[in-house]
């Protein structure tokens, strides 16, 4: 309920403040018009696009690529995707009979975080001798590996939240640059000499922000949900060790039957 509670008040927060950018943008919209319209022409949102120039390219790559790493990010942090809930009874009862070649099986039939895991340390007991230390830290290094593959991918939301609003930093100093040209060689009393570069200013600087926010906050509640899958994780590849160890200790087992050689990329997959 209280993380429910957490995520409506995250989604509320990015909902505000992509308003508050939006009004601002309706705004800077309103007075390049009123400008405009002094001038006498016509003002539409592809007008506006256009005015504020080549930096709008880049911005609306950026949006592009927000949308398209916001997609991927939520089809990355879904339970069923990181924890295959459904491979954990069957790879239970085949630690629990020391069936090492069906805990394989079932790993590379559906490779995924958990199952790239818990494969690569049942493939550390290659010789057949059951190496509690050895098999764990198999389990820590593909962990560290794993996770930071998936993790990849949503940190750069963050860079795209960082890099937007410079660029239309970047427009508005180049608009307020042309301005104050256009001012000096006597254009002070004319506004429609000056109105397409303080569109430029104004029309880079929003568009900026409505790029920036909504990453930053995509980024933020996609690592927060990443996090909390990756702690689950932990639980339940060390409930799986667990396992395996009280089943050796319970028949006074220190060999296995040894596993048969799998192909080195097989406990790698899911990398994409």
């Amino acid at each position: 309920m209280k993380r429910s509670v957490k995520v409506l008040g995250l989604f509320v927060l990015a909902g505000i403040s992509t308003m508050m950018v939006s009004s601002a943008f309706a705004q800077a919209a309103d007075a390049v018009a009123a400008v405009a319209e002094d001038a006498g022409t016509q003002t539409t949102v592809l007008s506006l696009l256009k005015q504020g120039g080549l930096l709008m390219y880049p911005l609306g790559l950026l949006s592009v690529a927000t949308i398209g790493l916001a997609v991927y990010g939520f089809m990355i942090v879904r339970t069923s995707k990181m924890l295959t809930p459904e491979l954990v009874p069957p790879l239970q009862d085949a630690l629990d009979e020391l069936d090492l070649e069906t805990a394989i099986q079932i790993c590379r039939g559906t490779p995924s975080i958990l199952t790239n895991i818990v494969q690569a340390g049942l493939l550390r007991i290659s010789d057949g001798v059951l190496d509690v230390p050895s098999m764990e830290k198999a389990m820590e290094e593909a962990a560290v590996e794993e996770t930071s593959a998936g993790l990849q991918s949503i940190s750069y939301l963050s860079i795209i939240a960082q890099i937007a609003p410079m660029v239309g930093l970047l427009g508005t100093v180049s608009g307020m640059i042309k301005a104050f040209q256009k001012i000096g060689q006597g254009g002070m009393g004319k506004p429609e000499l000056l109105a397409g570069n303080i569109g430029e200013a104004m029309v880079t600087t929003a568009a900026g922000l409505l790029v920036g926010i909504p990453s930053m906050f995509l980024y933020f509640y996609l690592k927060n949900r990443y996090s909390a899958n990756v702690s689950r994780l932990g639980r339940v590849i060390g409930n799986l060790s667990h396992r395996l160890v009280a089943a050796s200790r319970r028949g006074n087992v220190t060999q296995v039957a040894p596993i048969s050689e799998a192909p080195v990329e097989a406990s790698s997959d899911d990398d994409n």
